[in-house]
This record gives structure tokens, C-alpha cells and sequence, in this order.
């Protein structure tokens, strides 16, 4: 039997290897990534037009998390994650694409409660090898506590402008 919240705790035991991002204060109107800043940064991909739907991050070899709300079903035909991309319109040379063998979403997501669960487990069909451009991030500890004032990071290929008129091609922080 698999346990969606005794998963985490497994998974941040990775700490010896997951990795560290530098200092940025952009989101919205972010700047292109240099190739391997961001190892963890997923791109959740389908076989329709145009084929990246949502981003994830890569939280050991086997798992990426994700937003539940990319998924109407647990049906994984067709989807692919890919790994070490930099750019979805051009050459990646580092990257890695993995089928997805199985999606598990938090018991209690409801797509009309927007923010409440909203997360998923993807399995990937086989083991990624870490490399510079493809490794883990760092999950917080059990426990952990966030102040306001603490930085962090937002990355992925979408809106460089508020309201999301455009989207970036290579991978944004």
C-alpha cells in the first residue's frame, strides 16, 4: 500500500544531493535560466499541440511533484515527463524524457476548492540517472516553519508578463 503523506518524509532524507538555487526576486517577467541552474525542473508533456501543459519538480530519481489540477484523470497514456530541458522550443542535448507509469493526487483535492490539495505524485517508469542538468530538489523537513520574509524560488516556462499574455520558451526564474 502506498502512503501519499509518509512518501514525503522518505523523500527528504535525499538531502546529501538535492539541490541549492541562488538568490533571484523575480516571478512574473522572470529571466532566462542558464542551462543546469534549475536540475529539478520538470516539464509535464502530452500528445496534443501544444505539448507542454504543466511544469513539476523532480523529487528523487522516481518521483516528480506537481499540481493536481493538471489532471482530469489518473489516466497516464501519452504523458511524458522530461528532465534537463532548458528550452521547449529548441536543441536540449541534456535532457531525458521518462514515461509516467502512475499519478497519485492528494485524496482530498477538489478542482472548485482552488488552493486546498492541490498536489500529485508522478511516478516515472524508470530510475533517472542525476546529473548536472537533472537532480532533486531539496523538500522542507517535517515540521519546518516559513516566516514571511523567507525567499524563495519559482521557476518553469510560463507568463513573462502579468496577466499571461506571453510565455518564455526556455526555463524562467
Amino acid at each position: 500500500t502506498f502512503s501519499f503523506f509518509s512518501f514525503f518524509a522518505e523523500a527528504s532524507s535525499q538531502l546529501n544531493v538535492c539541490g541549492r538555487a541562488p538568490l533571484n526576486t523575480k516571478i512574473v517577467g522572470g529571466v532566462d535560466a542558464a542551462p543546469g541552474t534549475w536540475p529539478w525542473q520538470a516539464s509535464l508533456q502530452r500528445p496534443s499541440s501544444p505539448p507542454h501543459f504543466c511544469g513539476g519538480s523532480l523529487i528523487n530519481n522516481l518521483w516528480v511533484l506537481t499540481a493536481a489540477h493538471c489532471f482530469d484523470t489518473n489516466d497516464t497514456t501519452g504523458l511524458t515527463v522530461i528532465l534537463g530541458r532548458q528550452d521547449q522550443g529548441g536543441s536540449n542535448p541534456n535532457e531525458v524524457s521518462l514515461n509516467i507509469s502512475r499519478i497519485l493526487c492528494h485524496p482530498d483535492f477538489n478542482v472548485s476548492i482552488v488552493n486546498d490539495n492541490d498536489i500529485c505524485l508522478l511516478e516515472l517508469s524508470s530510475g533517472v540517472t542525476f546529473t548536472d542538468y537533472i537532480a532533486p530538489v531539496c523538500l522542507a523537513a517535517d515540521g519546518s516553519t516559513f516566516n514571511s520574509g523567507i525567499i524563495n524560488w519559482v521557476t518553469g516556462w510560463g507568463a513573462t508578463s502579468f496577466g499571461g499574455g506571453s510565455s518564455s520558451s526556455g526555463v524562467c526564474s
